[in-house]
């Protein structure tokens, strides 16, 4: 399994800087993604500044929109900045992205997203990739995702991710989006064996060990979200599993080495909970859990020294039976 390649899924408000470098601590083999960042967004704010750490290195960003010009623009840019590839969000499926003309929508303008690749590619060397869905609505036609990457294969793209749900643009949120369209792994497959000339990642509802392991045997790689953010130590899982690394971390090492990172940027006046939100979930699934959120959130609430997260006291047998799981 040394050739696949798992993918941490792009979250907005989520995958910001700070939880990038909490998930580096916890996997060194993950690919990492931006959040979703519109075009216009990356042009017009302090974005377009932001360059790449060494600790962050294999970074996708991900950018929405629709105009190819602004593709071209923003790639001159992210080239410069250490990203190692541009991702085309085609599958968001919030009720901005109709608003906004991206996301899921752009599933039904197969040639505009092929002029958005093509931009890209005559703008930068950057590999590109698209993100995209099954289709759009309650109909399991694939007729749409065939015409979109015939289209930005041709223009290209030969890396796809797919979510194997289809996007319900009116009447579902983004949440219920994840949820509520069935899970068609069967009909990826479909994909896969059309396009043999593709690179192919699975992404949605990838939660167990085994069943990641069956799909990362299948497909190029898997693209994985919601588990990792809700149970950042299944990192540790994939780590053993998939990549044979064998080296236990603890959690109060985890947080340790984080606040390597994080002392000085709240010295410098980043707040706590910009620093710290994405750690509440560190403790998932223990006995320690709600005693550590309840821990963060004093300190967050009450602007105490960061470093008091050190001080933290879980219950013994938590650390015994990490050790008995390595």
């Amino acid at each position: 399994m040394k050739n696949k390649r798992i993918y941490l899924a792009p979250m907005v408000g989520r995958t910001d800087e700070h939880y990038r470098m909490f998930i580096r601590i916890l996997s060194k083999n993950i690919n990492l993604y931006t959040e979703m960042i519109t075009c216009d967004t990356f042009l017009h704010t302090d974005r377009k500044s932001y360059s790449v750490k060494p600790e962050e290195n294999n970074l996708t960003i991900q950018l929405a929109g629709s105009d190819p010009k602004k593709y071209g623009l923003c790639s001159k840019i992210i080239e410069s900045k250490g990203y190692s590839e541009i991702n085309l969000n085609i599958g968001c499926p919030s009720d901005k992205v109709i608003k906004g003309e991206f996301g899921a929508c752009l599933m039904n303008s197969p040639n505009l997203v092929a002029e958005c690749v093509s931009e890209i590619k005559n703008s930068c060397s950057l590999p590109i990739s698209i993100k995209t869905r099954l289709g759009l609505g309650y109909e399991e036609d694939l007729t749409l995702l065939f015409e979109l990457i015939d289209k930005t294969k041709t223009a290209g793209c030969n890396k796809y991710f797919i979510h194997a749900r289809n996007a319900i643009l009116n009447g579902l949120s983004p949440k219920k989006n994840r949820r509520i369209p069935k899970l068609r792994y069967d009909d990826v497959l479909k994909v896969k064996n059309k396009y043999s000339d593709i690179k192919l990642y699975l992404n949605g509802g990838l939660e167990d060990i085994s069943e990641i392991k069956n799909n990362i045997s299948v497909f190029d790689g898997v693209m994985i979200g919601r588990k990792i953010y809700d149970d950042p130590m299944f990192l540790r899982n994939l780590e053993r599993e998939i990549f044979d690394d064998k080296k236990n971390i603890t959690r109060k090492e985890v947080v340790d080495q984080y606040l390597k990172y994080a002392e000085p940027l709240s010295k410098q006046g980043i707040s706590n909970y910009l620093l710290l939100r994405h750690l509440f979930s560190l403790y998932y699934n223990t006995s320690s859990s709600k005693k550590w959120k309840k821990y963060i959130h004093d300190i967050i609430q009450c602007d105490k020294k960061i470093m008091l997260i050190n001080n933290f006291k879980e219950y013994i047998y938590e650390e015994e039976k990490i050790s008995s799981y390595s």
